[in-house]
């Protein structure tokens, strides 16, 4: 047998093993999309590669299963989060949710224990860890934790050999904090609790500046029952009955975290046009989005051409050596840049106002507050994405001139054409043949260019009087990671995957409209 279907063979076993594995998390989990491309791919692989039919198709599978995973999947899988009320505190499903809300436990008023000492020590890592001195013959030490994390905590061990003749002995690598340190964590410390058994935890109860605490003994009891016939939760500490609305238990007319994800429809999109908090900042942010990809097209495209027909003499010297300095800004990673231009551009301190401090004395005007303004800030935007962006047009310039028969051009001085009419008439529509493509992948890269919003102006300046939090400089990326991700009310990540679908339809129905003006341009100077 051929080593190579050995290797083969050995692959297939292993790849099966891994998808046999997984195929039950899936379930588990109730990820049906996860499973769907499991599934698929388990598929396409082993019948490509154990059959001689499709035997073809094996050099070419990989790039379409990278496709499958990293663009089909993540398109389709966004689209059905857009249809969700998937945030934060619902990001489980139903199941997930109620086991989490089973393992929530209370402590009883009536069932606080004895107080005894306790004193606080940290690790190299500055965790905290308690160690209760109840008796000779209980002398517990542990990790401490917070409420919410009880039931993964680790139960504290007896350790005698921590107390010698009455004195605490720090175990190696901890170290015991004093009085007053304790009391700079109080508020930390208070909320943490050292778990000695299933039902049994040991909380800080008054902090002394003695150095050792004092604490008290809780037992604990299970908060939340689940009761599948009515749908609801038990509240053990009152009895109180929480029913379900939908994606959430309500208890007292509270809702309960975490709740679950449900399909909510088109709620998302509703919201984001029938709120008017929303539909004003959107409308604005919309134009500015368009105006932002088109000039930065233009200008990068502009600046870039300009360079390639200069460099493009045949005699001109030192031409290699120009072409390569243009390219550098190209050659430095884009935040870098974007980062640099944040410090120049500073209104204070910035090398770009010290350069114009004589012009500004001459004009007798006030500095430019690059980034503080609405016009400052849209021109400073349009200024750095131009200069990150030019040297990619002046290398599809250059390429694309250098492929213009020179034949068109001599033919054209012979019928008395001057440069000007040569370059519009000839030069200028067969570049737009070869570049077209070009330019419709450079605005739709802008239109979504969220690196040179966010790490420049961050949105800025504030648009006073909106309800909303949104920047002049906001694009329609930046302004959905605004309003869904970082609005201080959780992550909206079904409403910024609403957005995300609108931008997308946007992209796609402006470059169809672009390729089809290409497709034009093809047919009328494609045979010349």
């Amino acid at each position: 047998m051929k080593t190579s279907l050995i290797l083969r063979y050995i692959f297939l076993a292993v790849f099966n093993a891994g998808v046999f594995y997984a195929i039950p998390l899936s379930i588990a989990f109730e990820s049906w999309f996860l499973l769907v491309l499991i599934i698929i791919n388990t598929i396409l692989i082993n019948v490509v590669y154990l059959t001689d039919r499709f035997k073809p198709m094996k050099w070419i599978l990989p790039g379409m299963l990278f496709m499958i995973s990293f663009v089909v999947f993540p398109a389709i899988y966004n689209s059905y989060v857009s249809f969700t009320n998937w945030s934060t505190g619902h990001i489980l499903n139903k199941t997930q949710a109620i086991q989490v809300l089973e393992d929530r436990t209370y402590t009883p008023e009536d069932q606080k224990g004895v107080e005894f000492d306790i004193y606080i020590f940290q690790d190299q890592n500055l965790d905290f860890y308690f160690f209760a001195d109840l008796d000779e013959d209980n002398l517990y030490f542990g990790k401490a934790v917070f409420d919410e994390d009880i039931s993964e905590a680790i139960i504290a061990t007896h350790e005698p050999s921590l107390k010698i003749n009455g004195e605490i002995v720090a175990p190696e690598g901890f170290y015991q904090l004093s009085g007053k340190e304790q009391i700079a964590n109080a508020e930390t410390l208070q909320e943490m609790s050292l778990v000695i058994n299933k039902n049994t935890r040991a909380k800080l109860y008054k902090i002394s500046v003695f150095g050792s605490s004092t604490g008290r003994l809780s037992s604990t009891k299970q908060l939340y029952t689940y009761d599948e016939s009515k749908d609801a939760l038990i509240d053990g500490s009152n009895d109180a009955v929480c029913p379900s609305d939908g994606d959430n238990f309500v208890c007292q007319g509270k809702e309960i975290d975490p709740g679950w994800r449900i399909f909510v429809g088109l709620e998302n999109y509703e919201k984001l046009f029938s709120s008017q908090r929303i539909r004003g900042p959107l409308n604005l942010v919309t134009k500015w989005t368009f105006q932002f990809a088109l000039l930065t097209v233009f200008f990068s495209f502009f600046v870039g051409l300009l360079l390639s027909l200069v460099l493009n003499k045949e005699k001109l010297k030192f031409q290699r050596v120009y072409r390569s300095l243009f390219i550098l800004p190209y050659a430095i990673p884009a935040f870098v840049s974007v980062l640099v231009w944040k410090g120049l551009l500073n209104p204070d301190f910035g090398v770009i106002n010290s350069w114009l401090g004589p012009l500004y004395e001459l004009l007798d005007i006030e500095p430019i507050k690059w980034l503080k303004t609405k016009e400052s800030a849209r021109a400073a935007v349009l200024l750095v994405n131009t200069w990150l962006g030019f040297p990619y047009m002046f290398l599809i310039t250059t390429g694309a001139l250098q492929s213009i028969p020179k034949e068109l051009i001599e033919a054209a001085k012979v019928d008395g054409a001057t440069g000007i009419q040569s370059f519009w008439r000839i030069t200028f529509p067969l570049l737009m043949v070869s570049i077209s493509p070009l330019l419709i992948g450079s605005f739709a890269f802008n239109f979504n260019n969220f690196t040179l919003i966010f790490l420049l102006s961050g949105g800025g300046p504030p648009v006073i009087g909106s309800e909303v939090a949104v920047g002049w400089t906001d694009i329609l990326i930046s302004f959905t990671y605004k309003l869904a991700i970082s609005g201080g009310r959780g992550n909206l990540f079904g409403l910024a995957s609403s957005v995300t679908i609108i931008v997308f339809g946007i992209v796609l129905l402006i470059s169809a409209l672009s390729f089809r003006y290409t497709k034009r341009l093809e047919r009328i100077y494609g045979n010349i």
